[in-house]
């Protein structure tokens, strides 16, 4: 198998700013480096390749297309140094926890700003779970909801904290999502929207399997290799397509009552009731099931 290499090209201006040029094209199994890391291409859909800037702004790596008839992607990867002070990204650089955050993870609810934030902007599929990438135990966080009359997205959150070899904490940051169309909505180019065309499940598993080969091509430049296999954080693992499905839904489908000026609400899979105050937005009064 061929591999083509391409390398992020960073331009910093005399002013100090990056500036973006035009979209091009990738080959399948392109390799796209930025100074962290470095990924290949999916080969799927050849005929629709993904396309990249070729001046990548603040080193982030950028893949974009859109499949007719059936969805748009967008993926975006980073490396950022990690804040001081504690944090669950921190604590997984700590064996013990690490060991736990599976568990931890899945029965961590919303806080009260979460449980706001997802219903004032209808989202109705929230999930919190871990994925494997490059070795590395990462917490991922998917929602979805429609966006607009006749779009449907799913968004992706995946971030994997390492030890860089100068002994700074960093974490590996991918958002990638997917937008479907329904009704008569349809892409630019398309026939059809995605729904008459594909059935949603077939959608988002092309979806996944085109992050499995990015995932799983993924290498760490600046990671110490023996610091993180020396304190147990590297795993034999990879990232798998149905780890999602596993994971329960934490969103809520609510209520308003109006008798009480109140909305109720309660986790879809979960069975969390929570009730708030249509005037008190981040106050809550939850009761576990």
């Amino acid at each position: 198998m061929k591999t083509f290499v391409l390398a992020l090209i960073i331009v910093i201006g005399l002013s100090g700013c990056m500036r973006r040029s035009s979209y091009i094209s990738l080959q399948p199994h392109t390799k796209i480096a930025s100074p962290s890391v470095g990924i290949l291409t999916p080969s799927s859909y050849p005929k629709t390749p993904f396309e990249t800037w070729n001046i990548h702004p603040n080193a982030v790596i950028h893949l974009d297309r859109t499949i007719p008839n059936m969805m748009r992607q967008n993926i975006r990867i980073s490396v950022e140094l990690l804040e001081s002070g504690p944090s669950t990204l921190d604590s997984l650089l700590d064996k013990k926890f690490n060991d736990t955050f599976e568990k931890y993870n899945e029965v961590l609810p919303l806080t009260n700003w979460q449980m706001y934030n997802t219903f004032e902007r209808g989202v109705n599929y929230y999930k919190d779970y871990v994925d494997f990438v490059a070795g590395l135990k990462c917490g991922t966080r998917v929602e979805s909801q429609n966006i607009a009359e006749g779009i449907g997205s799913k968004a992706y959150w995946t971030l994997c904290p390492y030890y860089d070899k100068q002994g700074n904490k960093k974490y590996i940051r991918t958002n990638y999502r997917f937008y479907f169309t329904f009704d008569r909505t349809k892409f630019q180019g398309s026939d059809n929207p995605s729904l008459v065309r594909h059935r949603f499940e077939e959608i988002q598993l092309q979806f996944k399997k085109d992050m499995k080969v990015i995932f799983d091509s993924m290498e760490i430049y600046d990671m110490d290799r023996e610091r993180m296999e020396k304190e147990g954080l590297l795993y034999n693992k990879k990232y798998m397509l149905e780890t999602e499905s596993k994971a329960k839904d934490k969103s809520l489908k609510c209520t308003y009552i109006k008798e009480i000026d109140s909305f109720e609400c309660i986790g879809r899979e979960t069975g969390r009731q929570c009730t708030r105050k249509r005037t008190e937005k981040y106050i809550w009064d939850c009761k576990d099931k």
